[in-house]
């Protein structure tokens, strides 16, 4: 079964340390080894030769160690010869083998251990059939000698390795699991700045557009009156100094938010975490004057009062600044625009007014910030044409409902 992917392996070794290591052992294991051994026989020379080469690679390749190892093993079994010294590098070499990430590579090798642990008490039994009939007590404690040796040196090395393997996982699934809980921490951080980024175009826009709009129409009221009705002219020119002073405070207040996003951490908290002035009932009616005073006819219908919710209430003005804004610019103003506000359990808001002659229904910035602002408050907000009539309907629950 294949291994579950890893965020980062910290075993590897990029800098071929081991394999280094692996070469220096080889060497001083032949170098003691093989000529200790030709007092037994070539045949147990070449079998610490070979022994060896399965050291010098075990880091390299299991499978070229595995083959080598296999192939001194045989050499023994063959020529009858025990390397009883270099034998002990098939610890080394089974503990490899019980590391490997690959299971079916792991019990491969368990089945070998104790394969060849039987084939190490086969090649004693072998070796000791010329023996005298009186000597079984003692060929039987040199097999069972042998037989645990074999075990402790090849199944031993192999449950060492196994050991280690499943140190290495539990070492590397904690490392695996704090990767993982930091890139989410980041993808978190990165969707945190998208939102507040969202928030602010959408802050930008209403501040913007409304504004503007209202300036505008109020210009052009001035312009015309300014012969005939100097008096009004100067409203006007009052309402356009007052809406700049509003716009240049949002302004400011959005500025701040780009260069200290700790501002606008908490935007449970209102009006400051949204970085704007108050949105209470004295900045609605400063709206509602506006509008009127740009000539914009309001049937106001309200009932109940604003709730204790600071985000509610600045989503309500926004909301509605949002409305009568594209009902001044896209509407007819020849015919009065209905507002009807609810603030019992909850909110809901209804804006309706005709629909202008001008096919410009301008570029949709305005109901898409609408439809986005009014779901961070947990509402629903619609725009739509029904015949000649432009509605919006608005509906955020109660806090806590």
């Amino acid at each position: 079964m294949a291994e579950q992917e890893r965020v980062s392996d910290v075993w590897a070794d990029p800098t071929g340390r081991w394999r280094r290591l692996d070469l220096l052992n080889a060497g001083l294991f032949a170098l003691v080894c093989v000529p200790l051994h030709l007092r037994v026989g070539l045949a147990a020379s070449v079998t610490a030769l070979v022994l060896a080469g399965a050291l010098a690679v075990r880091h390299r390749s299991w499978v070229a160690m595995s083959g080598l190892a296999l192939a001194a093993g045989m050499i023994q079994l063959l020529a009858g010869q025990t390397a009883y010294v270099a034998d002990l590098a098939y610890a080394p070499l089974f503990f490899i083998l019980g590391r490997q990430a690959d299971r079916r590579v792991r019990l491969t090798a368990l089945g070998v251990a104790v394969l060849a642990s039987v084939a190490g008490a086969t090649n004693v039994v072998l070796a000791g059939q010329q023996a005298p009939p009186d000597t079984a007590i003692g060929l039987a404690l040199s097999l069972m000698g042998t037989t645990a040796l074999a075990a402790i040196i090849c199944v031993g090395g192999w449950v060492a390795g196994f050991i280690r393997w499943q140190q290495r996982q539990a070492v590397q699934a904690r490392i695996d699991a704090r990767l993982a809980a930091a890139e989410q921490r980041r993808i978190a951080q990165l969707y945190d700045l998208e939102q507040e980024r969202r928030r602010i175009a959408t802050d930008m826009h209403d501040v913007v557009a409304h504004s503007w709009a209202v300036v505008a129409a109020q210009a052009d009221g001035a312009r015309y009156a300014l012969a005939q009705d100097p008096q009004r002219a100067e409203q006007s020119l009052e309402v356009i100094a007052d809406t700049a002073r509003h716009a240049i405070g949002d302004l400011r207040s959005l500025v701040a938010r780009l260069r200290d996003p700790a501002t606008a951490t908490d935007h449970a908290a209102g009006d400051t975490a949204y970085g704007l002035a108050s949105a209470g009932p004295e900045r609605q009616a400063d709206l509602l004057a506006r509008m009127r005073a740009s000539g914009m006819t309001l049937d106001v219908i309200e009932h109940g009062s604003p709730g204790p919710s600071d985000l509610v209430g600045l989503t309500a003005h926004r909301l509605l600044a949002e409305s009568l804004t594209n009902a001044l610019k896209h509407g007819d103003l020849r015919k009065p625009v209905a507002v009807e506000q609810d603030w019992r359990s909850g909110y809901r808001l209804r804006v309706t007014n005709a629909v202008g002659e001008r096919s410009d229904h301008g570029t949709g910035h305005g109901i898409l910030g609408m439809i986005e602002r009014c779901g961070l408050a947990g509402g629903v907000a619609t725009s739509r044409r029904v015949g000649d009539l432009w509605v919006v309907d608005v509906e955020i629950p109660e806090v806590g409902a």
